[in-house]
């Protein structure tokens, strides 16, 4: 069996279980026992408890489970694989390119005006965009 770092483990589902088993059968029981009174306005009696019942279930289960946190990791890790395959395409191209080409692009770079005379950029999908 595969240990995961995270502090979730099958003990935490057994007692989330046991406890959602445990506030449903509450739930039903008090309809039941609502029933011979109230007659129809227990399915009303229902739906009311229901409503807490689910939020807070809902909050049971996701807080500090594996899903919540590999939603969180996973955006980070796609901003982060994006940046480094930017920097990888960059230092390629900068690798394959002569000497002269080299001086060619810092001399450019480093003109005053540089940003003023630029008529096209270069997308991030490597399309040209003409301003």
């Amino acid at each position: 069996m595969i240990r995961r770092k995270e502090s979730y483990s099958t003990m935490d589902t057994l007692a989330k279980s046991i406890a959602t088993v445990i506030m449903w059968a509450g739930m039903l029981g008090v309809i039941f026992l609502a029933i011979p009174n109230m007659g129809g306005l227990a399915v009303l009696l229902a739906l009311v408890l229901m409503i807490p019942l689910l939020a807070i279930m809902a909050f049971m289960w996701v807080v500090n489970s594996p899903f919540a946190y590999n939603h969180s990791q996973r955006g980070k890790q796609q901003e982060e694989n994006q940046e480094k395959r930017k920097r990888d395409m960059l230092d390629s191209v900068l690798r394959e390119l002569s000497d002269e080409q080299l001086a060619a692009l810092k001399y450019r770079l480093s003109e005053p005006d540089f940003e003023e005379r630029l008529e096209y950029m270069i997308g991030d999908d490597g399309e040209l965009i003409q301003r």
